[in-house]
């Protein structure tokens, strides 16, 4: 039978700020014969603030409700949730205490944490905190410390082995960009049970974010991951993560940092600017990775990596990652190089990290490999910075679904014509999605070929040769799609425009052998450059209105135009078309993709510009349009070396486009070229 004795004395602190705070002392000491999991003598949680201990102070207007704590003992959470049963014990929270963190700040831009109260809170000279938490399971909210609830299911563990006093960084990820959102300490303690644990900050968790926390520092008191405690603990001299969204943060009941967490960012990292493919490449990973169900719900999701617990769970995952775990924790306490030396690939093929690993790896298309190895751990390969860029990009170009074989090959098969080299590169494939992954490999080529002249290739590396040339090939299939964006996104049309149309057809209402479509693309442009100048005879824009779409509480104002084009004689048809909307002037074409309403749902229902609208494509949260298309791809005819097969055609290129193979594509000389060509 268990007996359980509890004494709760309850103090308020007057603070300086005039704000009561509540703390309690307590002492907890029980028999237990059932108890199965840990055995510990000393079962006593003490917590104090050094404040406490050098100035308590009773508040005598508070007398009652001492009084009432003092003579009530609850087997559920009283009306603060202060006092909680968990196995068959009572544990007390000091809700202003360690397990916090970040006290009383309200202010959700906390870029300039001062983390000093944290690292007070574990000073041995001035507090002693221990928090028992049975359950694993605690989340104190920080908006309102004096009477905050304390959800048992909502606090973090740190469980490399467990770590205490470590440093838990929570980022909320903006593309390119993180905000710190809030720093914590993890708990110390005697058990698995009260060490390792921090608060999730659930108050600032985002569902429609991701989120991003970061663990460094601390001691590793469990390395082998047996349960046992041990004597001396392991200091952490790496850092490791947690990658996830804040609808799963919100909705687990048991959220872990571990090892496999870690993994799975390392996998994810390169994509987390691609939403689309970070989402794919977590659930992918994951059962990559973990073999048998964790959370219980009969399935393996990207919930489990929240649920994994290393004493128990080491045996459900696959058995290329289980038999490594251990070496693995070893390199992140020792600070090394995460060692994926044995890295299986999702096809099960081993490659050594050396180059020509990494060329068999892209040999066989395995690019998330090659970037997830580049991008994490490029020190294993012993690379030039150069080599890793040029691999990176190389494995991003293949993601679009291209090679510079398939590249040079529509180049070369173009005759000089621009239009059959768009449509040959841009048949079959989803463009939003080629330009996204184009431009990663545009950042990568870029960073080798900064500030020199590819024209000369006998004053380059051959690293900064084989980049000057393949960027040049990206930045020419990108504006190529940009072209089919131009289009709608119709390689239909696309392969209309190339091919040409029989005059006065119903493809060529207005006579000039060119797709009616061309036309209606071209006159926007026109239109967006000035609106009260002419489209070319047989196309004309008027206004229709302003369109403002929306996508995650960011509005995006657009103009809706009606181009006309035809004749007298075959009559007209009427397409609509979408410029950009600024203030001052500077306006563009915007690129579309098929159908939707104006909070970007795609539809199979024609464009009726009341409901159903030409859907613009969003990039990094801006909308993509034509103009930008042809600033990156500007003088791209330099990117090749002089007498170069493929520099004589891209010359031919622009020769068509500009009237000079030193000239530049911009919106004036490509609006005539698509209505002539």
């Amino acid at each position: 039978m268990n007996k359980i004795y509890l004494l709760i004395i309850i103090f308020f602190i007057g603070c300086g700020d005039g704000n009561n705070h509540l703390y309690r002392e307590s002492e907890i000491s029980y028999e237990n014969s059932t108890n199965n999991d840990v055995k510990n003598e000393d079962n006593r949680t003490t917590i104090r603030s050094s404040e406490e201990e050098n100035n308590i102070t009773k508040n005598e207007d508070n007398t009652s409700l001492n009084e009432e704590s003092s003579n009530s003992v609850e087997v559920t959470p009283n009306s603060d949730g202060d006092l909680l049963e968990t196995n068959n014990s009572f544990e007390t929270i000091n809700a202003d205490d360690h397990i916090n963190g970040n006290n009383s700040d309200n202010n959700h831009t906390i870029e300039t944490l001062d983390i000093n109260n944290n690292n007070n809170n574990n000073d041995d000279s001035n507090n002693m905190t221990e928090v028992l938490d049975t359950n694993d399971n605690v989340e104190a909210n920080d908006e309102n410390i004096s009477s905050s609830h304390i959800d048992i299911d909502k606090v973090g563990k740190v469980q490399l082995g467990v770590i205490a006093n470590a440093t838990v960084k929570i980022y909320e990820l903006h593309n390119d960009d993180k905000e710190l959102i809030a720093t914590e300490i993890t708990s110390s303690g005697k058990t698995v049970e009260t060490i390792g644990n921090f608060n999730l900050h659930i108050d600032k968790i985002d569902s429609d974010k991701f989120y991003l926390y970061e663990v460094t520092g601390g001691e590793d008191f469990d390395v082998e991951d047996d349960g046992i405690i041990n004597i001396s603990p392991t200091p952490n001299r790496g850092v490791f993560h947690l990658l996830v969204s804040g609808t799963l943060i919100k909705k687990s009941t048991q959220v872990h940092i571990t090892i496999v967490s870690e993994i799975i960012y390392q996998k994810v990292a390169p994509f987390i600017t691609d939403i689309i493919q970070l989402k794919d490449n977590l659930k992918s990973y994951t059962k990559e990775i973990i073999q048998k169900d964790i959370n219980g719900d009969g399935d393996i999701g990207v919930d489990d990596i929240l649920y994994f617990n290393p004493i128990k769970d080491g045996s459900k995952l696959s058995l290329n990652y289980k038999n490594r775990i251990q070496n693995m924790v070893e390199n992140i306490l020792n600070g090394r190089a995460f060692d994926f030396q044995e890295e299986i690939s999702p096809g099960g093929k081993h490659y050594p990290t050396t180059e020509s690993g990494i060329q068999e790896a892209l040999d066989d298309a395995n690019y998330d490999y090659v970037i997830s190895q580049l991008t994490t751990n490029s020190s294993l390969y012993g690379l030039s910075s150069d080599k890793i860029n040029m691999n990176i990009a190389a494995a991003y170009v293949g993601k679009s679904g291209y090679t510079v074989f398939d590249i040079t090959s529509a180049i070369s098969g173009s005759s000089s014509n621009l239009n059959s080299f768009v449509s040959n590169i841009t048949q079959e494939n989803n463009a939003v999605d080629t330009i996204n992954k184009l431009k990663k490999a545009d950042d990568y080529y870029s960073s080798i070929i900064k500030d020199i002249n590819c024209s000369d290739a006998s004053s380059l590396t051959v690293e900064q040769q084989s980049s000057c040339f393949n960027l040049g090939l990206v930045k020419l299939t990108s504006l190529s799609n940009s072209v089919k964006l131009l289009f709608g996104g119709d390689e239909t049309i696309v392969k209309k425009w190339a091919d040409g149309v029989d005059i006065n057809s119903s493809d060529d209402l207005n006579g000039n052998g060119v797709v009616d479509e061309a036309d209606a693309s071209a006159c926007a442009i026109v239109y967006a450059s000035n609106p009260t100048d002419n489209c070319k005879d047989g196309s004309m824009a008027t206004y229709r209105k302003r369109v403002t779409f929306s996508k995650l509480g960011i509005t995006y104002k657009t103009t809706l135009i009606d181009v006309d084009v035809g004749s007298s004689t075959l009559g007209y048809k009427t397409f609509n078309k979408l410029v950009t909307n600024n203030s001052s002037g500077d306006n563009s074409a915007l690129l579309t993709d098929g159908v939707c309403d104006v909070n970007f749902n795609k539809t199979s229902n024609s464009i009726d510009g009341v409901t159903y609208f030409p859907c613009p494509v969003l990039n990094s949260g801006a909308l993509m349009n034509i103009s930008d298309a042809l600033s990156n791809s500007a003088n791209v005819q330099r990117l090749f070396p002089l007498g170069d097969d493929t520099r004589t055609t891209v010359d031919n290129y622009i020769v068509n486009i500009t009237g000079s193979k030193n000239g530049v594509i911009n919106q004036s000389n490509l609006s005539t070229y698509l209505q002539s060509h």
